[in-house]
Order: structure tokens, then sequence, then C-alpha cells
């Protein structure tokens, strides 16, 4: 698979080209830059592209940064992303800076980010994937990222992803002004791939969409997708037996946490739980998922539990749970 990866949100413009079957980087390109991404980025794609000895057309995937970064570069990058996948008719991909700077790092570490010239870093926390703005201050001697996402890893990545069901949005941290309303409907498994889509962007072991088809073949399994301006920005799958409800899984796309999503969805899993005849509900949550475990709290669970090494990591799972009178 021949893909060509972009980053454009950090004081850079740099491109890539990579062939997943042979694992090598063909050709690539970068220029640091605070500023004039819209003047290197085409050109660059170009000369990358010809070093590489390949044709645009030949290109199967485009994976890129999607932010916190540079407002200019990564509006940029994106738009540019966008428009050569759309006349490509190829998937685009994407991923939030944090996140491709994790790639092939040791998954327990922090990662910590100087968010441009103020006082404030973006952090990815262990067991989160969800990225805060904090005060550098309070990292506690945290060293903080230098140098660039491995566009290679991000390259790698893309190439073993499923297909999106959506373009990719830009990362901000701090939410825009003018909100777009969430919209959460029940789905079954015509809308496998949406929500595979979604598990993907969030996990780092996805479900893949043969397996949540065949979840909704068990009768009890319900599921909801939430979207934004009609395209994927969360999901929760529930399974319901007898009396007893539980969570199988709940995601909202990193570019949409902290935006009432997953409240919404795991309102919507109770109601729907509720009017299976469920009593109580129970789900397990990663124990250092500190955001997530807040949110359950907020809902009502209570911590009923642990599940020594629960997680392929070793991590334990702290078992939570609630009634549904």
């Amino acid at each position: 698979m021949l893909v060509l990866a972009i980053d454009t949100c950090l004081a850079r413009c740099a491109v890539c080209v990579f062939d997943s079957t042979k694992n090598q980087v063909l050709a690539e390109a970068r220029q640091d830059m605070e500023r004039g991404h819209a003047e290197a980025l085409a050109p660059m794609v170009q000369r990358a592209i010809a070093a590489a000895g390949q044709h645009l057309k030949n290109l199967d995937r485009i994976a890129l940064t999607t932010g916190p970064g540079t407002f200019t570069g990564l509006r940029i990058g994106l738009s540019f992303a966008r428009a050569l996948g759309l006349a490509l008719n190829i998937p685009v991909l994407g991923l939030a800076t944090l996140h491709a700077f994790r790639l092939g790092m040791d998954a327990q570490r922090v990662l910590a980010l100087s968010a441009g010239h103020s006082n404030f870093a973006y952090v990815l926390r262990l067991g989160s994937d969800a990225i805060e703005l904090v005060p550098i201050s309070g990292l506690e001697n945290q060293p903080l990222l230098s140098g660039f996402p491995d566009l290679a890893r991000l390259a790698n990545w893309a190439s073993a992803q499923p297909i999106p069901a959506a373009m990719p949005e830009p990362v901000y941290i701090r939410e825009p002004d003018a909100k777009l309303p969430i919209m959460v409907r029940p789905v079954a498994a015509e809308a496998a791939a949406a929500l595979s889509a979604v598990h993907h962007a969030v996990f780092s072991r996805g479900w893949p969409t043969s397996e949540i088809a065949q979840m909704f073949a068990i009768v009890g399994t319900q599921g909801f997708l939430a979207e934004i301006a009609n395209e994927p920005a969360g999901m929760v799958l529930t399974r319901t037996i007898a009396a007893q409800a539980e969570i199988l899984t709940i995601a909202t796309l990193p570019a949409r946490q902290r935006t009432g999503i997953g409240a919404k969805l795991l309102n919507h899993a109770i109601a729907a739980a509720r009017a299976l005849g469920a009593r109580t509900l129970f789900l397990e949550v990663a124990q250092s998922n500190i955001s997530a475990r807040n949110l359950y709290l907020k809902a009502g669970l209570a911590e009923t539990g642990r599940r020594q090494a629960y997680y392929s990591n070793g991590e334990d799972a702290i078992v939570m749970s609630r009634s549904l009178p």
C-alpha cells in the first residue's frame, strides 16, 4: 500500500511517501517554518512523489496529523489532504499530533508538548486518549517533547486502519464558540463499519467491522451512533440479558471529546437497557482512565469491584454498576 503522510501542525511542513508492503520510506521532504504552509505543501508533495518514482494516481491512502498545533498550518494540511483524497477517491486518515508522537513509543509514557509560545502544554496522559491543555508549571518536571512526529510511523499506522467513515476533523483544545447539535440514533449491523471506524480511532485495538456485525446477531445487543453534521462522532454498544445490562464499549472521537457526547451516549444506553427490562447496568473501565470513571460516576454508576490484570497491558479494570429503577 502506498501512503502519503503529511504534517503541517507544528513549525514545519513535511511529507513522506511510504510503501507499507516493503515497510520502506520511498521519499520524504521537510521545511521548518512558522508560516507559508499554503505555498510550500503542494510543491513539496509533487517533489516527494517524483523522487519516489511514483505518480499521484498510485496513492492508496493519505495520512496526516490533525492537531493541536498552529491554527493555520493544521487547517491547510487538512484542506489539502481532503481535496486530494476526494480527487483521487482514496481514504484520508487523521491522527491527533500527540497520538502521532505516541506511535512506537512506550505506552506507559505521559506526553507533553509546548502549546506555542504560551505557558501551557498539551498533555496526553497514561490510559487516556483525551488531550488536555495544562499550565507547564503543573507538569512536575515532566519533560516536553522535542522534534516532530515520525511520518513513516504515521503512514504505517494508516495502512493498517479500516477505511474511515468520514474525513478527519481538526483537533482543537478550546471548543469553537458555535456548537453544532449532537444527534444520537439507534443503529444495528448495517452501521458496523461506522461503529468500527470510531472504535479504531479511539482504541489501539479497535474492533473490526465483521466482529461488530456479529455482535448484533446476539439477542439483546443494541448500538447507538452519535453524529455531528451527519458525520460519526461517537458510539456505544450494550447487551441486555434478562435483568442485567452491560456497556460493551463506548467511544468518542478524539476531536470530539469533552463536548458532552459521552454523556449523551451513556444516557441513551441506560434508557435502552431499562426499556428491555434491565434492573442493573455494569461496565469495566481501565483503572487509569480517570476521565471515563468520572463520567460514569456522574451517570450514577459506583465502583463495585476490580478485575486484576484484565487488559492486555496488565492493567486492572474497575467494575462499575448501578441499578435501573
